[in-house]
């Protein structure tokens, strides 16, 4: 499986406004902690650190969102939420699409999508522990 280099061209929406922008991310040697930085032309770039990418997506695009910006990444849907096991083993490069009562496919955190389709870090939150438990009920009546 090929996974999608650094950077990314990806798209960034706010106000009814879509920008191009680019996602990057890397791991430093030094402390094994992974960064990611978004850059437009509209905004400075922004950088953000954490154990996992995923991680540090989530808190970059939290240091965005009170300003109205959404990144069009599909790691920031409402629907895609990476694994334990994908964060330790995998430095949440990729996670789960979920699909109705059941944990989908993996999907890369970067690839790009239409920054309409994509939600805010809390309400993704919100989302994904609303489908956990919903796998859960659902396995429990199996």
């Amino acid at each position: 499986m090929h996974m999608i280099q650094s950077p990314q061209a990806i798209q960034v929406l706010r106000d009814g406004i879509t920008l191009d922008a680019t996602v990057a991310w890397r791991q430093e040697r030094e402390s094994w902690a992974w960064v990611v930085e978004i850059g437009c032309t509209d905004f400075d770039l922004v950088e953000a650190q954490a154990h996992d990418a995923f991680e540090a997506l989530c808190l970059a695009r939290e240091q965005l969102e009170p300003r109205g910006w959404r990144i069009g990444v599909a790691g920031a849907q409402a629907d895609v939420w990476p694994s334990g096991m994908a964060r330790e083993q995998g430095g949440g490069l990729r996670a789960y699409r979920m699909s109705g009562d059941r944990v989908g496919d993996l999907v890369d955190v970067f690839e790009p999508v239409d920054p309409a389709t994509v939600t805010t870090v809390a309400e993704q939150r919100a989302e994904t522990e609303r489908r956990y438990d919903e796998i859960r009920r659902s396995a429990q009546n199996r």
